[in-house]
């Protein structure tokens, strides 16, 4: 997530290339991720979690040998990009699945939560450590790294036990066509309305948000604040700090609220601290204006997958989880498409105040719709 815009910057210096490379990276959710939840429901989900990291790692492998026999191609890198986010699908859906086959009902938002904060303290660590290390092994290597961690993610997901057995078991994995099951589980969001208005709104705030943060923002250090890789990773350290804050508040406080207004009130700080970026011109108020807006990021994603996983049944929630996937990460593929053409056009910091007025309406639309406020009651 750190290296690859870098990358692309550092060897097109185009904008745009760096916004159709991003793509390549989000489309294959645009592509996979339906038919990826009707897998995650038909078969063992730790062992699809397996097939997923060992695939990814195999693939950010061989970026790194094209890399180090002087490969330059955007077209080769985005391919591979493509690729490892093609086995991605498949990880989340099927994590956020298994999640509460391992504990009871009323501790999934403590456990969502502490398992926002890991990854969140990678997230902290990731970029400070690839400030350093970019000095010391260069850019090439972060990505052997990357590689590198899919093997502790294998062998972690090994230890897992489960607390009760999937409902995926119950009937055989090829009792009826994946077409047939893709159906059922659009029929299933299609009957529960107030569900399928949570993935709607979710897919039009990632459509505003997601594009900002993933290709906006090294763009934002590269021209406004005019620093460097370095700058850049520090930014996105202070986002993980804030994220890490956040999701302690939504462990420590946020299991006492509605879910659903713990989400929405969110997405309203998430777009209004995107907005603010247009006053701001100072490395030290992106730190900390980021730091606020990392806080919101939890509430959003802890409190929307403890109200799937507590509403929706285990057979079905293979199926709703790559939904998800496909309205946050694909709404990313072209959000981010669309970012490099307009910051050709437009300063970023006017993009940033229009996309994140828009992300806060949708705050507010979700706080102001009564199904979607009553799906946890």
């Amino acid at each position: 997530m750190i290296a690859l815009p870098w990358l692309i910057l550092e060897l097109t210096g185009s904008k745009t290339t760096t916004s159709l490379i991003a793509v390549c990276a989000y489309l294959p959710a645009v592509l996979f991720s339906l038919p990826a939840g009707v897998i995650v429901d038909r078969f063992n989900r730790r062992a699809v979690m397996i097939f997923s990291d060992a695939a990814r790692m195999i693939t950010i492998a061989g970026l790194v040998i094209f890399l180090l026999n002087d490969g330059v191609s955007p077209l080769v890198i985005g391919t591979i990009a493509f690729i490892v986010a093609s086995f991605s699908t498949l990880f989340y859906p099927a994590r956020d699945s298994l999640i509460p086959s391992l504990i009871p009902k009323q501790s999934l938002t403590s456990a969502n939560a502490f398992i926002s904060t890991s990854g969140q303290f990678a997230h902290l660590a990731g970029p400070v450590i690839a400030g350093v290390l970019i000095t010391l092994v260069g850019l090439t290597h972060l990505f052997t790294l990357d590689a590198i961690s899919f093997t502790a993610s294998m062998i972690c997901i090994l230890f897992i036990v489960q607390r009760k057995k999937e409902t995926i078991g119950k009937k055989s994995p090829h009792s009826h066509p994946h077409l047939h099951d893709l159906k059922e589980g659009l029929n299933y969001v299609i009957r529960k309305r107030p569900l399928a208005s949570l993935l709607l709104l979710t897919a039009v705030n990632n459509l505003f948000i997601m594009g900002p943060a993933m290709i906006g923002t090294p763009i934002f250090v590269r021209e406004v604040l005019q620093m460097k890789f370095a700058a850049y990773a520090t930014i996105e350290a202070f986002m993980a700090g804030g994220m890490i804050i956040g999701s302690i508040l939504v462990w420590r406080i946020g299991k006492n609220f509605n879910p659903s207004l713990v989400l929405f009130i969110g997405m309203i700080m998430d777009g209004l601290t995107y907005s603010c970026l247009y006053f701001i011109h100072t490395y030290s108020g992106t730190k900390l204006l980021i730091l606020i807006h990392g806080i919101g990021i939890p509430m959003i994603t802890i409190s929307r997958t403890t109200i799937i996983q507590k509403v929706v049944p285990d057979r079905f929630r293979g199926r709703i989880f790559s939904m998800v996937n496909l309205s946050v990460i694909g709404l990313t593929a072209i959000s981010s498409g669309l970012i490099g053409p307009f910051a050709e056009i437009l300063s970023i910091g006017t993009i940033f105040l229009v996309i994140g007025i828009g992300a806060a309406l949708c705050g507010i639309i979700g706080l102001n719709h009564r199904g979607m406020m009553k799906l946890i009651v």
